[in-house]
């Protein structure tokens, strides 16, 4: 749904407040000037109008709890690229404001062990994890502009964004800026998100994307975050039998399977939301809200769906008693194994360990 003001403007132009500051992007300025341009991802300005720093894709506080800064993620063409490096150009305003709006209350939580971000979550809602979990993908697939689809250039100079359609993200773009502009966020916003024990062994940092899926997911510590960005809730409703069988702290493994079942009920949702900015007659005040049909209405569960989905989340399969890799591989994209339930669809407390999944955007 095309954005909506009660200011006189058309979609095709962006609005501002009285100081000049982009309230609502519309659709066009959105694509050349935060997905196609170079300007700071969170306000718009250039490097002409503002100075500028690098912003970490995976917020340096992170990087530091984790001890990731030396560690390498795998780009979707197959590069690794070390954590420390990984950034992506922003206004030092932005920068600051985002620490103070975000990462510092987000980083408290980490600190404050396992558990702190669900008791948060069930005592003031999901707005802190969500928003900050929304800037992460988005920065995850504006850094992916920059980047080669093919290392071998005799397949062409094509960007990994190159099939991406920028405007699905700009209702993600105009909740990860809410804080930017003081922006009232409504329940129906925000997207699923589930938050959940992870007995991670010796992993403790996870994250992988489900790009037309708009989810994310993220393990930190002993905690994993699970988060949709435009289904309005309802991928929850279509995978609550999963959640429902699970008894227990899931592993890394499991997890990923976890965010498989998210991403698939979004894939499957067939009555979007209808995403809406709301803009005061005086500019001063912006309300994001969402529209929804009275039920959500999915496709037919899709085998083959959910193996295309669990192959992408495990490019390096986990290992299975009693099988080759290349049956493993098989299995997966068949849509054959779980790792969360057995046959009788019973969950696995104790299933066979597996290796640490590869941590690929």
């Amino acid at each position: 749904m095309s954005p909506t003001s009660s200011y006189p403007a058309t979609t095709d132009v962006s609005i501002r407040n009285q100081t000049g500051e982009v309230v609502l992007f519309s659709w066009s300025d959105f694509v050349e000037t935060i997905c196609e341009g170079r300007a700071c991802f969170i306000c718009g300005r250039t490097r002409a109008e503002a100075a500028f720093n690098d912003e970490h894709i995976v917020p340096n506080w992170v990087l530091h709890a984790f001890d990731l800064h030396k560690l390498k993620i795998t780009l979707p063409n197959g590069t690794p690229t070390l954590y420390g490096n990984y950034t992506i150009p922003c206004c030092e305003r932005c920068n600051s404001e985002m620490s103070r709006a975000l990462e510092s209350d987000m980083s408290a939580l980490v600190k404050a062990g396992p558990g702190a971000i669900q008791d948060h979550v069930a005592a003031h809602g999901g707005l802190l994890p969500y928003t900050w979990m929304a800037l992460i993908f988005l920065k995850l697939h504006l850094n992916d502009r920059r980047m080669r689809m093919h290392l071998d250039r005799r397949k062409g100079d094509a960007t990994i964004s190159a099939d991406y359609v920028w405007e699905h993200m700009h209702h993600v773009h105009a909740v990860a800026r809410a804080f930017h502009i003081d922006a009232d966020v409504e329940l129906n916003a925000m997207g699923s998100m589930f938050v959940f024990p992870v007995d991670g062994g010796d992993c403790d940092f996870d994250l992988h994307t489900f790009t037309e899926a708009q989810t994310l997911y993220l393990q930190l510590g002993q905690t994993g975050m699970i988060a949709v960005f435009d289904d309005s809730h309802a991928a929850t409703n279509r995978v609550r039998w999963v959640i429902e069988r699970i008894m227990g702290a899931v592993s890394p493994v499991q997890a990923r399977e976890l965010a498989v079942h998210f991403a698939m009920a979004n894939l499957d949702l067939e009555n979007r939301p209808r995403f809406w900015t709301h803009v005061s007659a005086d500019r001063n005040h912006v309300t994001i809200g969402g529209t929804t049909d009275a039920a959500a209405i999915f496709r037919r569960y899709d085998r083959g769906l959910f193996g295309h989905l669990m192959e992408g989340a495990f490019r390096t399969p986990p290992p299975i008693l009693g099988k080759t890799t290349e049956e493993v591989m098989a299995g997966l994209a068949a849509g054959e194994i779980s790792f969360l339930f057995d046959a009788d669809g019973e969950f696995l407390h104790d299933h066979l360990q597996m290796s640490k999944p590869d941590e690929t955007n």
